[in-house]
């Protein structure tokens, strides 16, 4: 895929992703990024993540098979980055 492809993904994931928050009372100390981290940052929950997944699913209309990007080694991952979840959304496109 282009540069400008990848470039487009991630701002899409940001813009999912500010839509989900727009209503959370947090308080980011900046904007978000393809280096925010979803739980550390911006204080996700494994429901915030299902449903984050579902929004990415719709937004493209295509199922993704997340539990690949979520899951390692039989265990959940610990925290994701914008970055990561472009690349994986890219990688499946």
């Amino acid at each position: 895929m282009t540069q400008v492809k990848f470039e487009a993904i991630k701002k899409e994931m940001i813009e999912i992703i500010e839509d989900m928050i727009q209503d959370w009372d947090i308080d980011l100390d900046t904007d978000i990024t393809e280096h925010t981290m979803l739980l550390n940052d911006i204080e996700f929950t494994s429901i915030d993540i299902i449903q984050l997944c579902v929004a990415i699913e719709e937004h493209y209309d295509r199922k993704f098979g997340f539990q690949d990007l979520l899951m390692e080694n039989g265990q959940y991952v610990a925290d994701l980055s914008i970055m990561q979840l472009a690349v994986f959304v890219e990688n499946k496109l």
